[in-house]
């Protein structure tokens, strides 16, 4: 049986080989040619196309040897990327149009089947666990370098703000797979997740206009109304049933129309990700955001639609989990100094989160909170991007945090579905069986 699967895994490494080569040259060859099309256009298309596919293989590769299938596009995308075969560059418009669009139509999904009442019970819970998951590696990452690194302030706090803010994109992903997405605990998750996030982005916001000389209490108050307008906005576009009336005046005007859901459905995800850019947001934020206004449209209209949009969704947030993957450097794989200090980020980084679990009364909910939220993600890399940019952090430090993030999320998201999967199988086999009496 191992030598079954030992074949199968050299086979399927062979297969993902051999895409990279057809990459390589085609990009190759492309770059050389002298249309436009052909030497930029098509670059970008190519890149897509293939993040599509070494997703396949991702997902493949980790349930040949058990792991999440997210840990297996990641693991996928290092390989494939910089770190080793230099063949997707994170830098690439087609990588970083999947990375954005991927994580857009993620969170646009979390939205749709998110509900806001149920979040109001949980409101206090998700509350306490942003706020704890946020403060512990914020102080701990910043005492750590501050005192043991010898960074400056700025330098230490930038360090535990890359490690503060869940990913929501990679966590509803976690939830999707797990089956967990509409249920409580999804509930729960998704809501700290938002609420860490927002908390992520008023840190880097502040931190990076300090960095940059630029920092006011006018500029403060700023982020604090755009924060505030996307709440309230969202909440009272929610309540007032917006969506209802958007879906009769589509049916009245478009009802004739081929696609016009999927067509409406995609425009406005776009547009509010670009609204939320412009007002000092996260794009995905407002993607989420929209997603939550539009889920009371009717349940079939919204089911149908999602599953025509789903289908080439799949090429995005595929092509996005690899793309985190070619965010690693080579130089993080080859030094033993980024390795040890990613390795101790990581250990801190997912304690960090983990404490979470002791504000639940029940201690397997407690822990699957605490596993979901310590999937690290967007706002993380965002952070080691301004920091490299800014020159706050230099290349050891900067590339063993974006590790570190990548290890606490592979980590995480396999504990996460080991969990829920040993519950799933915990209460199958304490269901009741009943057989029928075949005697005469």
């Amino acid at each position: 049986m191992k030598e079954k699967l030992s074949l199968r895994i050299i086979i399927h490494l062979i297969e993902f080989g051999g895409s990279l080569g057809i990459l390589y040259f085609l990009k190759k060859f492309l770059s050389e040619s002298h249309h436009h099309e052909l030497n930029t256009i098509m670059p970008i298309l190519v890149d897509i196309a293939f993040l599509a596919v070494i997703a396949s293989f991702g997902s493949k590769f980790a349930k040949m040897i058990g792991i999440a299938p997210m840990a297996g596009n990641i693991f996928l995308g290092i390989i494939a990327g910089p770190a080793i075969f230099n063949v997707l560059q994170p830098d690439a418009l087609g990588v970083q149009l999947a990375l954005l669009a991927g994580v857009l139509f993620i969170l646009f999904e979390a939205g749709l089947h998110f509900d806001l009442e149920d979040l109001k019970k949980n409101l206090s819970i998700a509350t306490k666990v942003a706020l704890l998951g946020v403060a512990i590696p914020l102080g701990s990452f910043t005492l750590l370098g501050f005192y043991f690194f010898n960074l400056s302030l700025i330098q230490a706090i930038f360090l535990g703000g890359i490690f503060t803010a869940t990913s929501v994109g990679l966590s509803v992903e976690a939830l999707k797979r797990a089956g967990k997405l509409n249920t409580s605990l999804g509930n729960k998750i998704i809501g700290a997740a938002i609420i860490d996030d927002i908390l992520g982005v008023v840190i880097l916001s502040t931190l990076s206009k300090m960095a940059g000389g630029n920092f006011s209490i006018e500029g403060l108050l700023l982020l604090a109304f755009s924060i505030i307008s996307f709440i309230v906005g969202t909440y009272a576009l929610w309540s007032w049933g917006i969506a209802d009336k958007i879906e009769k005046y589509i049916d009245s005007h478009y009802k004739n129309t081929t696609g016009v859901y999927t067509r409406f459905f995609f425009g406005s995800l776009i547009g509010a990700g670009a609204l939320a850019g412009i007002i000092g947001l996260e794009p995905v934020l407002g993607a989420f955001g929209i997603g939550v206004v539009l889920s009371k449209i009717d349940n079939d209209v919204k089911n149908s639609t999602w599953e025509k949009i789903e289908a080439y969704m799949h090429i995005f947030a595929g092509g996005f989990l690899v793309s985190i993957g070619t965010l690693l450097p080579r130089s993080a794989v080859i030094s033993g100094k980024v390795w040890l200090l990613a390795i101790l980020f990581t250990i801190i980084g997912f304690a960090g989160k983990y404490v979470v679990k002791y504000l639940f009364s029940n201690k397997t909910e407690g822990k699957q909170v605490a596993y979901a939220m310590s999937i690290r993600g967007e706002v993380g890399l965002v952070f080691v991007a301004v920091a490299i940019a800014n020159n706050i952090l230099d290349e050891t430090y900067a590339s063993a945090a974006l590790l570190g993030v990548i290890i606490v999320t592979v980590v995480g998201a396999i504990l996460f579905e080991k969990s829920v999967t040993k519950e799933k199988n915990k209460q199958e086999n304490s269901e009741p069986q009943y057989y029928a009496d075949l005697s005469l």
